[in-house]
């Protein structure tokens, strides 16, 4: 796949990609939940009776925010989708990456300040926890969307003077594999929805939506010097996260400590399949357990890896602590490890109460 030259991540994307380790600090996050703040019981939004794209628009917005996230002198302006009892919304890494203070701007015009929860810098994803009630979407199972169907997209473009702005395509692909140029080098996000709505700086972390009201994916980036060329995490990502927190209150996000690709950005020989390891980060599990570059994994306990977004959801499916077995092809040899996972050395989670 061609990579895409002169990117625009929306709103200031320091992407570090997919794991492996990153030089990125934890965040500073300044607030701390309270009793008060944990105790909402938040009312799923009804999509039953969605007959129009105006009754979409109206049901779905009361589950949107805008996000102002400001840490000393600077500010960044994004968008978030309630997606969870208990108000917790949804967004990106980087709308949030550089701490300090977070407002949410509801649709309703008042306001309320916001804590993180959960964040992976290799996902792109973060969770806040609002401290005011806020109605929450339905989530679209995992490979419910297909090229096709029609999307709008809710988000905040430019300034949080333009909150809640909404706009309508269709989904033109999807396991999209994009190699992004930044100043940090090249990053690389897999699994993504292409989609053709239109999206700007600010439009961060809002919510791709189905006709069924249903949120498919969050808005991340797009190409800047073509029309109608934007991307979206997919649901199959971030589902698992949403249930473990659902479940338990934390995530921790889970670590194996390699880089790679698939045959959707670079030909990887004779292999239609599975995840090539590009590199191994030092002292990694997986290298602890010899995984080295050139290697092919090809299965986790036994489920097929065909395309990194494969082994991303994977890891997201276990805790830390968990021992894996990891299939792989080694200099043309089946070979299986059995690897601890640890927590990404660049997450960051905050046990809250169990909803």
């Amino acid at each position: 796949m061609k990579n895409f030259k002169n990117i625009f991540i929306i709103f200031i994307l320091v992407f570090a990609i997919s794991l492996c380790g990153c030089s990125l600090q934890l965040l500073p996050y300044q607030n701390d939940l309270t009793n008060q703040d944990q105790n909402f019981e938040s009312t799923q939004i009804d999509t039953s009776k969605i007959n129009s794209y105006q009754d979409l628009v109206t049901v779905c917005k009361p589950a949107v925010v805008g996000i102002v996230s400001t840490s000393g002198r600077y500010q960044s302006i994004g968008s978030g989708v309630c997606i969870k009892n208990g108000a917790y919304v949804l967004t990106n890494n980087h709308v949030i990456e550089n701490g300090g203070k977070i407002n949410l701007y509801l649709s309703d015009g008042t306001t309320a300040s916001a804590n993180v929860v959960w964040t992976d810098p290799s996902s792109d994803l973060a969770m806040l926890k609002s401290t005011k009630n806020i109605p929450y979407l339905p989530v679209a199972t995992a490979g419910s969307y297909q090229s096709g169907d029609e999307v709008i997209a809710i988000g905040t473009p430019i300034d949080i003077a333009f909150k809640h702005s909404v706009t309508k395509g269709i989904i033109s692909a999807t396991n999209r594999t994009v190699s992004v140029d930044n100043d940090s080098g090249t990053s690389t996000l897999y699994n993504l929805i292409q989609h053709d709505a239109s999206i700007n700086p600010g439009n961060s972390g809002g919510p791709l939506i189905n006709t069924n009201g249903q949120v498919v994916g969050i808005n991340t980036l797009k190409v800047t010097d073509a029309e109608g060329l934007g991307f979206a995490i997919p649901v199959d990502t971030f589902l698992p996260v949403i249930e473990k927190i659902n479940a338990n209150g934390v995530y921790d996000t889970t670590y194996m400590g390699v880089f790679g690709y698939d045959n959707q950005l670079k030909n990887i020989g004779k292999f239609s399949s599975g995840f090539y390891v590009a590199s191994v980060a030092q002292n990694s599990p997986a290298e602890n357990c010899g995984i080295k570059k050139g290697d092919i994994i090809t299965q986790i306990d036994g489920k097929k890896i065909d395309f990194a977004k494969d082994l991303k959801i994977a890891l997201y499916e276990h805790n830390v602590g968990n021992v894996v077995a990891v299939t792989y092809l080694s200099n043309g040899e089946v070979k299986t490890a059995n690897i601890k996972l640890e927590k990404h050395p660049c997450s960051y989670s905050k046990k809250v109460e169990k909803i």
